[in-house]
């Protein structure tokens, strides 16, 4: 598969597909993962551990639901029944694609998620790369720049390990506060299979706003297409506006696509204190960045990588966007056409790969 072949084209789990075939597009979920590794955090009371390694249920949910990163079993995503199940909700009510964000840190499952694409009839497209640094694999500490791209260009243009099931996005790319030198590394080796792939790359930004000014720094001195570029968590990071501006002067997309987690939660996120937004202020801040001129650079998404957000559990589930945000978006005055264009048209033209 060469870059040639590629151009224009959007590659899912099941094969290339024309773009215009993707429809109202998820940017930024999960369907099977483990995001324990690096990311879960012990609490340090007693009776919260007593919490935090239960399976969630109706009895603790009330306590999961603000302590998302503390229990183990809400953060395990490995049930592909239950992803079937839950991903059906978002074809019944129109979805026609979802990309699965997860990459190598995060238990990335080819197999898993190409037998979920047949079952519901969804157009899946697959991540690559590395997330975080406390998930990476203890061997990226001696590879370099060439050899990381190596391993992201291989899972485009072959497939991930022997399955044949080829990635169709660079990300989601981790990065943490502070950027840690593996995580640096990466970015560069994003870059560079970018440049040889022309494939859509996804930036799991840093929750700090010089930091996530200096990632695009990195980006773009190590050759990145910074229009076929997508920073996402801009909602749930609470990114100054002074920094979204400059992500679109970059040419960037921006992502607010935490939809349907609970609102009104405050915790500390490496050093930073996080409030999370309502879906309300969500489809406010749209507006605001529409009339700043940035209509084609919104993304939305749930990015949904808990047990409390899906149905099952008491959850919106991936068809919320379309259920209940686009009819707020609607009664808040956008337009069908606006409303189009961020779940259609801007992902068809981040999704799509670029040619030579």
């Amino acid at each position: 598969m060469n870059k040639s072949e590629l151009a224009g084209k959007a590659q899912t789990v099941l094969g290339l597909i024309e773009s215009e075939s993707l429809g109202i597009t998820l940017p930024h979920e999960h369907l099977l993962m483990d995001l324990t590794k690096g990311c879960y955090i012990e609490p340090d009371a007693a009776s919260d551990r007593f919490f935090a390694h239960q399976p969630v249920r109706m009895d603790n949910l009330y306590w999961i639901k603000t302590h998302w990163i503390n229990n183990i079993d809400n953060m395990q995503l490995m049930d592909q029944k239950l992803a079937i199940d839950e991903a059906m909700f978002y074809k019944r009510a129109g979805g026609g694609t979802i990309v699965e964000v997860t990459n190598i840190g995060m238990s990335r499952d080819p197999i898993g998620l190409a037998n979920i694409a047949r079952a519901t009839g969804l157009n899946i497209i697959m991540g690559s790369g590395y997330y975080v640094a406390p998930s990476h694999p203890d061997e990226l500490s001696g590879m370099t720049d060439e050899e990381v791209a190596r391993g992201i260009i291989r899972d485009i243009k072959e497939g991930v390990g022997d399955t044949g099931i080829r990635a169709g996005l660079i990300g989601e790319i981790g990065c943490s506060k502070p950027l840690e030198e593996n995580e640096k590394k990466v970015l560069r080796a994003s870059a560079i299979a970018q440049q040889q792939t022309g494939a859509p790359l996804s930036i799991h930004t840093s929750p700090d706003d010089e930091l996530a000014l200096e990632i695009i720094d990195i980006l773009k001195d190590a050759g990145a297409d910074l229009s076929h570029t997508v920073m996402c968590h801009c909602d749930i990071f609470s990114l100054a506006q002074r920094t979204l501006d400059k992500f679109v002067e970059a040419g960037c997309f921006i992502e607010l696509d935490n939809f349907g987690q609970p609102a009104g939660v405050f915790f500390s996120f490496q050093d930073r204190l996080i409030e999370t937004p309502s879906d309300a202020q969500r489809v406010n801040a749209i507006i605001e960045l529409i009339a700043k001129g940035y209509l084609e650079h919104i993304l939305i998404s749930c990015d949904h990588c808990y047990k409390h957000t899906y149905v099952a559990y008491g959850g919106y589930g991936y068809a919320h966007i379309i259920r209940e945000i686009v009819p707020g978006m609607k009664m808040k005055g956008m337009s069908e056409e606006q409303i189009s264009t961020i779940l259609v048209e801007n992902p068809k033209r981040l999704f799509r790969f670029t040619g030579v």
